[in-house]
């Protein structure tokens, strides 16, 4: 385990590196490149490793004060902690101000984000695999309306443009639309499962869900004297503070999973929460590093997951499911950018190329689909394909749009105490 954790972090390293620095491009596309070249669909598979370059999954059972672990993948939990670290600093510098500002576009660039882009896909799903049926149709649309949070928040890490309005947006949509996504997937695994459309269950979790992450917002936004107070001054003279805060983020992205919700929505909106106390500058100071430390893991993870011989097979229907997934996304949160945000076309379409990447989302969603067997394996093919595509061209997209603007330094919010 240990010897894994640091081969994936040192190939994740170099190939961020190799990224930036000779390819002028954001260190995520080499790190994610990394995890591809390493995985055991290509390295760990040619050099028959089964456990130091491979998933280190521990099989079989661990019989421990009578409980028993079956499948215990450690990778993947350092992966999950490493994405809750990002996300929780990506609030911590978001200003909650325009946040909050920004809040009433970013959820109509969400609900246009999900609904072109998941009707072009049950369509495409028609036309190339008639076979499925109606709940194979919805899930491929399923994967299309996913938006990974984590990817565009380290594409506008790399490219400094966090604490732009666009980029403010962009993470308002992320976060409402993985909401959203949670409503859509829980009704088609309802129907994958029944045979029945079951919405209303599915819809109270979603309201259920956003309650609580505006709950938690709010809470910040508005009590953010008495999370000075009570949370972090008592634990300012020991040096503790920052690290008490992250211990709380975590918490909060364990608290929200009880209600449905994805672990990084919990870690970004608990970011949002102390972003808005006094003690923000001290908090991200010491926090960054570790999330520095930790995040290059997870896109390396992220890679590992890929399998090329699976979007092989699927090349041509692959190919059109991914331009459709582009322009979906760009087409469905540039109309709302520009309509209702008023933003100039650049910044609209900026908007839209930040919220391409599926990335984990869009293969979290295939896996759910594949466990029910509502898709077979050369779709799960197809959502790879998408995720990786839509991840790796992101950066692309957006770079040349961002180099066009003026630089925009991210605002600190000066809230009252």
């Amino acid at each position: 385990m240990i010897l894994t954790f640091g081969l994936v972090l040192l190939a994740a390293r170099l190939g961020g590196e190799i990224a930036e620095r000779y390819l002028k491009q954001p260190a995520v596309i080499g790190e994610l490149a990394a995890g591809i070249i390493i995985s055991p669909f290509l390295l760990g598979g040619l050099l028959g490793d089964p456990v130091i370059l491979n998933f280190g999954t521990i099989s079989g059972h661990l019989v421990e004060g009578g409980l028993e672990i079956e499948n215990f993948n450690p990778l993947q939990v350092v992966s999950e902690i490493a994405v809750i670290a990002l996300l929780f600093v990506a609030g911590m510098e978001t200003d909650v101000r325009s946040f909050v500002k920004n809040a009433f576009t970013g959820a109509l660039v969400a609900v246009g984000g999900v609904i072109v882009p998941f009707i072009l896909g049950y369509f495409a799903a028609m036309y190339f695999f008639p076979d499925i049926g109606v709940v194979g149709w919805l899930f491929t649309g399923a994967v299309l309306t996913a938006t990974s949070i984590g990817i565009t928040v380290r594409i506008l890490m790399d490219m400094g443009k966090l604490g732009t309005r666009e980029g403010t947006i962009i993470l308002v949509a992320a976060v409402i639309d993985d909401i959203i996504g949670l409503v859509i997937l829980s009704v088609v695994i309802s129907m994958a499962k029944t045979g029945e459309l079951s919405a209303g269950s599915a819809l109270v979790t979603g309201a259920i869900g956003f309650a609580v992450w505006l709950g938690i917002l709010f809470l910040g936004y508005y009590g953010h004297k008495y999370i000075s107070r009570f949370l972090l001054q008592p634990f300012k003279e020991s040096g503790l503070m920052p690290i008490t805060a992250l211990i709380v983020g975590v918490l909060i992205s364990w608290g929200v999973t009880l209600v449905g919700l994805h672990p990084v929505v919990g870690a970004y909106v608990a970011g949002l929460m102390f972003a808005a106390t006094a003690e923000r500058e001290e908090i991200i100071h010491q926090t960054r590093p570790i999330m520095l430390f930790l995040a290059p893991f997870f896109f390396a993870y992220l890679g590992m997951q890929v399998d090329l011989g699976e979007i092989a097979v699927v090349i041509v229907p692959a190919a059109v499911i991914i331009v459709l997934a582009v322009f979906g996304k760009i087409i469905g949160c540039y109309l709302p950018a520009k309509l209702i945000g008023k933003c100039d076309n650049r910044g609209a379409l900026i908007v839209g190329m930040g919220m391409v990447p599926r990335g984990e989302v869009g293969l979290i969603v295939a896996g759910a689909g594949l466990l029910v067997g509502a898709i077979s394996r050369d779709i799960f093919g197809v959502a790879v394909a998408v995720s990786l595509v839509t991840t790796l061209i992101a950066p692309s997209l957006l770079k040349p749009f961002f180099k066009k603007m003026a630089a925009t330094p991210p605002v600190t919010p000066h809230l009252p105490h």
